[in-house]
């Protein structure tokens, strides 16, 4: 699966801007023959929407969703987005395929906490749900669910993990934020040799700044490509499906779990 990660720079509240964007990257990517492009976290509304999260949400039959879903038409896409439903707003990471939106994860996890504040103005998902796609089954991660085992156990079957976030930039030195989030990315391909897509933004809002630095992992724990810091940029890699196979026969961990679950695991 050759796969590239849009590190873009939303701008804040501007989702006109935002779609413009999406789909200049969509159109680079179809012409390079990627068959998966993934934006951050929020890529559609940039990250602090506080109290205007309701003016930028978008629902089905919505313009700008039928207007990316036009554009992705022969290529597969996952994007940040805030879903509105029945009056409640989620963190929302929207999978498309062929031209029709094909799952949806909505953030379970919502940070609310120092510079954090999304338990205020989201409604938090209740459930990881893998979700099946011509490429193979993926798992979805938003930012803060990735500190969460539970959701990495959900996902262990799964053939692809992501991760889409806002991660900003704090601490120096080797814990540094960013040194944190690559070990976080490295989880999947220890335990259970799946491959993971690390999509994180670049840019400033409010003072916080958001690091880039995304990374493309293959089964066997390789970083097959990296962003740069604070720069945008498609990042690009080839993932080879052989290479999480041989791994995940090697994990003990992962055939442990399966036979926890019992006979019947999925």
């Amino acid at each position: 699966m050759k796969v590239g990660i849009a590190q873009i720079k939303p701008k804040l509240l501007n989702i006109q801007e935002n779609l413009k964007k999406h789909l200049e990257y969509i159109e680079i990517a179809k012409g390079k023959g990627l068959d998966l492009l993934v934006f951050p976290e929020l890529s559609l509304t940039g990250y602090l929407t506080n109290w205007m999260t309701p003016t930028v949400s978008i629902s089905e039959g919505s313009k700008n969703l039928d207007e990316i879903l036009e554009k992705a038409k022969g290529i597969s896409l996952i994007f940040g987005a805030i879903i509105e439903y029945r009056g409640q707003f989620y963190n929302s990471a929207i999978f498309v395929e062929d031209g029709k939106v094909l799952g949806i994860h909505r953030k379970v996890y919502l940070p609310t906490y120092g510079m954090f504040d999304e338990g205020r103005y989201f409604t938090r998902g209740k459930t990881f749900s893998p979700i099946e796609s011509k490429l193979g089954r993926f798992g979805i991660l938003i930012c803060e669910d990735a500190w969460h085992l539970d959701a990495y156990l959900e996902y262990s079957q799964c053939d692809y993990i992501v991760i889409i976030s806002n991660n900003p930039l704090r601490g120096v030195g080797e814990r540094s934020s960013i040194d944190v989030w690559h070990t976080l990315a490295e989880i999947p391909p220890l335990f259970f040799g799946t491959p993971t897509i690390y999509a994180n933004r670049v840019g400033v809002e409010d003072g916080i700044i958001f690091f880039g630095r995304s990374r493309i992992v293959d089964g066997d724990g390789r970083v097959l490509a990296e962003g740069k810091e604070f720069e945008e940029e498609l990042v690009i890699a080839e993932i080879n499906p052989y290479t999480s196979r041989a791994m995940r026969f090697r994990s003990a961990t992962l055939r442990e779990h399966l036979n926890a679950l019992g006979k019947d695991a999925r």
